[in-house]
């Protein structure tokens, strides 16, 4: 990978694997390092009209190297420039007899503004809603799409906006304020807001409105113009001929960069003329090439791109009935045509929903063509997913019904499993996968992806919670249709993953409370496995966990909640103070609520505390130590804290010595042979695996497993002699709020984990302070935070949910109800 050349785009490409290197193009064909054919459907962005390395182009190019003719001549008369702008003069319609070159298309806008202000002494350029005029400050102050200037700012000032393709609201600004208006500058079609046509007539109308009122109309046909839409310049379709004409993009041939700044003798200015100019311009070896592209446009390729458009239409039209599941819209016209995606939601996967939110869904869409049917096309640069299918005008009609085919082939998938389709072109490569190198804070900054496509919440209520993938199963719960990957497939994945920044993953649903207040929140990922948290270290983790927290104050959030592994990676919230939002872990509810859990199946079981011996597995950390104390303060027979056999027991005996209400009530151990004698066992480490599938847990114990991913396995669970129940679960106060697909972890309708709705709670409370902060949390705490949850509305599930296997939890499964229960206690044994 490339480290001088823009290294965080380049990261950026490498993920949505788009970071091929090319080494050959012919006509509609580029050919890739190991030799693979690609289909150019985009023509790079529009500026290859004659494919790569167009003949005549190439032929004018070493005609001139053969004769040694100078390129740059500045300032004297260069020959090629001006026969180049007699042809452009001599094929644009109304009299545009004045010419500057420029080397791009945004200089070219550049020229256009100073043009007409110097020629009009008017201060305002009129441009439309939803343009794009390039990515210099004055191109970016006309574009009329601000998420491009973002954090450019201040942009220069003079530019206002009108609504594209109504002409009743342009004569209403011109009555109002034309004196002070020096142009209307327009695309004749909006190419990277998503090709969107403004009505039939709407150019004609605009044409005469400018005329009325002494304003300048500047046509904008960087990307339109040259025949791309089946006409020389597009305006030609409605027979409208501008003051200012700007051209850029295929002028060139594809082998240098050159536009044009046309204008009439009337909007032409002296003061401009001798002021303006560009070191690189009237670049003759460039002008000889846009000759050589003149000559091919003009003999018959133009009215060619006309046909094959009028035979691409309707096919277009026709695969948007046919899969509307995946294309919302098409539009288009001549070679220029756009496919809309259908946009995604959070029932269509986490990893689907996150690439919407990062505006990043029409380049994997892309890179899916791409590595499936061997189809490149780009994304335009608008607000929605869209995919620009313009190939070079030289296409061929087989080679144009062969990308066609491949279109549809890839869209038929997209409809059927959108989220198999992209994660098995992008995410499933082994050998990608491989050949990246692991991230570390020494050889490499974090990955930046671009702003969330979203408004900031101005809610009050509002609140993030910050995800992970616990284990890989995770992916295929929260991923429609990557059940069907197996487990090297879902691993591979994983390791994609890894490579992502936080993310934005879900909008959540609003949650409102019995209080009649709503809370609205965001879920924010970081893609990280607890394995690769570990194998990454203390410091990198951390560091993310912030930029998570900041992402989620950049959304607005006001209180964020650390999820799964992220409360220890972040020192239990200390790491990650201070940065606007309250943080909270959610142990407090968790706790709480698993402590309640194990209290209503006593109670249904008639187990008496006064006679239950109850072990708390990973009592060191803070769900543990939480659950420790409350089960102390309910005096059961006896208690064993069992710990990590690698931390040894004197944090424990500590811990003991503190909860301690009678001699010998309470146990230490760091042996789960000692469970042997327990009726309760909670379980909250953070092993990351299934630790207690070979502990000896006697029939009729009560398991309850607070750990994530759980401590207990399938086939723990499938014991018959055991009742086994998730523990820290809460029923919301709306029984369908439902968090995308899969509900997270594959939980019911309306039933999210503890430190999730902790931090609904305090959204919902408006609660500014930190909760669950480090080592030490106050059973007072726990209690507020129960009676907070009795105030909103949240509940514990129904015993039925909460059970891990799914099975009505007022008995063992098949076990009659008085079977192995001590007549004199009533203690499950």
């Amino acid at each position: 990978m490339d480290t001088t050349l823009n290294p965080t785009r380049q990261r950026l490409l490498a993920l949505c694997r788009m970071d091929r290197t090319w080494v050959r193009g012919n006509g509609v064909w580029v050919y890739d390092e190991s030799g693979r054919r690609f289909l150019d459907c985009y023509a790079q962005y529009g500026a290859l009209a004659l494919g790569h390395n167009p003949p005549g182009v190439v032929a004018a190019v070493r005609a001139a190297l053969d004769e040694a003719e100078p390129a740059m001549v500045q300032p004297y008369r260069a020959r090629h420039a001006a026969a180049l702008a007699d042809r452009l003069a001599s094929l644009a319609a109304g009299g545009l007899s004045r010419c500057v070159f420029t080397t791009s298309g945004a200089e070219a806008v550049e020229a256009s503004i100073k043009l007409v202000r110097a020629r009009t002494g008017r201060p305002i350029i009129l441009s439309a809603h939803g343009s794009f005029h390039g990515k210099t400050l004055g191109a970016l102050a006309a574009t009329g799409q601000e998420h491009h200037a973002l954090d450019f700012g201040p942009l220069p000032p003079g530019f206002e906006r009108i609504p594209f393709g109504d002409a009743a609201a342009l004569e209403r600004r011109l009555r109002r304020d034309g004196e002070r208006i020096a142009a209307v500058l327009l695309e004749p079609i909006q190419g990277e807001r998503g090709v969107y046509l403004p009505p039939s007539g709407y150019l004609r109308a605009v044409r005469e409105l400018c005329m009325r009122f002494g304003v300048a109309l500047v046509l904008d046909e960087i990307q339109t113009g040259l025949g791309r839409t089946g006409r020389l310049f597009a305006c030609e379709h409605e027979g409208v001929a501008p003051d200012v004409l700007l051209l850029a993009k295929a002028l060139g041939g594809g082998l240098f960069p050159l536009g044009a700044c046309l204008s009439s003798s009337d909007f032409w200015d002296e003061r401009f003329a001798l002021r303006h100019s560009s070191t690189f311009a009237n670049n003759n070896l460039a002008c000889r090439a846009g000759c050589a592209v003149l000559d091919a446009l003009t003999s018959g390729l133009v009215e060619e791109a006309a046909r094959k458009g009028e035979w691409l239409a309707p096919r277009l039209a026709r695969l948007g009935e046919r899969y509307p599941r995946a294309i919302a819209a098409v539009r288009g016209r001549g070679l220029l045509h756009a496919i809309e995606l259908r946009p995604v939601g959070a029932e269509q996967g986490t990893f689907l929903s996150c690439l919407h939110f990062q505006g990043l869904y029409a380049y994997a869409v892309a890179a899916t063509l791409a590595e499936n049917a061997s189809l490149l096309v780009l994304p335009t640069l608008g607000e929605t997913p869209v995919l620009r299918f313009a190939p070079p005008l030289v296409i061929t009609d087989k080679e144009l019904s062969l990308a066609f085919d491949g279109l549809e082939s890839v869209v038929a998938q997209l409809d059927r499993s959108p989220g198999e389709t992209i994660v098995r072109a992008l995410g499933v490569r082994p050998e990608l996968v491989a050949s990246t190198p692991p991230p570390s804070d020494i050889d490499m900054p974090p990955l930046v992806l671009p702003p969330p496509r979203i408004a900031r919440s101005r809610n009050p209520r509002c609140y993030a919670f910050l995800v992970h993938p616990t284990r890989p199963e995770d992916m295929a719960l929260t991923n429609p249709g990557l059940e069907r990957l197996n487990s090297a497939e879902l691993d591979c994945f994983c390791s994609f993953l890894a490579g992502l920044p936080p993310v934005l993953v879900m909008r959540a649903p609003p949650i409102r409370s019995r209080t009649g207040e709503t809370a609205e929140g965001f879920l924010i990922s970081l893609p990280l496995l607890p394995s690769e948290m570990a194998r990454r270290g203390l410091k990198h983790v951390s560091r993310e966990i912030g930029r998570a927290v900041d992402l989620a104050a950049r959304c607005g959030a006001r209180v964020v909640g650390l999820g799964g592994h992220t409360t220890a990676y972040s020192r239990r919230g200390l790491a990650v103070l201070g940065r606007g939002p309250a943080i909270t872990t959610g142990n407090a509810l968790t706790a709480g609520m698993a402590f309640a859990a194990v209290r209503r199946i006593a109670r249904q079981h008639r187990l008496d505390w006064r006679d239950a011996v109850v072990a708390i597995v990973g009592a060191r950390g803070s769900v543990g130590n939480l659950c420790a104390r409350l089960f102390a303060r309910a005096r059961p027979r006896g208690l064993v804290l069992v710990g990590n056999p690698a931390n040894g027991c004197g944090s424990l005996r500590q811990l003991a010595t503190e909860l301690a209400w009678g001699a010998e009530a309470i146990e230490v151990s760091t042996e789960l042979g000692d469970l042997a004698g327990c009726d309760i066992v909670v379980t909250a480490t953070g092993a990351g695996r299934a630790v207690l599938d070979d502990a000896p847990l006697r029939p009729g114990t009560i398991v309850c497993d607070v750990a994530r991913p759980p401590d207990t396995s399938a086939r723990l669970r499938a014991r018959e002699d055991l009742l086994v129940i998730d523990g820290g679960l809460v029923a919301l106060p709306d029984p369908l709020a439902r968090f995308g697909a899969g509900n997270l972890l594959g939980m019911p309708d309306g039933v999210q984990l503890a430190c999730l709705s902790e931090t609904i709670l305090l959204a919902l409370e408006g609660d500014p302070r930190d909760r669950g902060i480090g080592d030490r949390i106050s059973l007072t705490e726990v209690d507020a935070m129960m009676r907070l949850a009795r105030r909103h509305g949240f509940r514990l599930v129904p015993t039925g949910q909460a059970n891990g296997r799914r099975q009505p939890a007022g008995r063992c499964p098949n076990q009659p109800a008085d079977a192995g229960r001590s007549p004199s206690t009533g203690v499950l044994r």
